[in-house]
């Protein structure tokens, strides 16, 4: 199954930074999908694959932490870019995120500016 480049995914169980992420996504350009846990959002991952997933660090049923490695686990999701979307703004919860497989990390609340610096747009690596 190929990655749809121009879709974003939104996982996050606050519904407040799931519409402001998904405002602000539209903006720019990407077609998105949202969930409100990491589980639903994995199960969707087994029809469509989207070019990038903001991953909350902090949710109730699996940590965002737990959901990026079984993304990376899978070697047909290797090319998905998983963005830690996460109030936890001390360097080493960032030297970790990185070192665990995200490959980057938006601070919340974001702006339109910190989210293109983290994604981009759509179609593009």
């Amino acid at each position: 199954m190929s990655i749809s480049s121009h879709l974003a995914f939104v996982t996050d169980d606050n519904e407040i930074n799931v519409r402001v992420a998904g405002a602000l996504l539209k903006r720019l350009g990407w077609a998105i999908e949202t969930f409100d846990n990491a589980i639903t959002m994995l199960a969707r991952l087994a029809d469509v694959q989207p070019a990038v997933i903001l991953l909350d660090i902090s949710m109730p049923d699996m940590s965002g932490e737990v959901a990026c490695e079984r993304i990376r686990s899978r070697s047909d999701w290797k090319d998905i870019r998983v963005i830690a979307y996460t109030a936890h703004a001390m360097s080493e919860d960032a030297d970790r995120f990185l070192s665990n497989g995200f490959d980057g990390i938006l601070i919340k609340p974001i702006t339109i500016a910190s989210l293109t610096g983290a994604i981009g747009s759509p179609g593009q690596p």
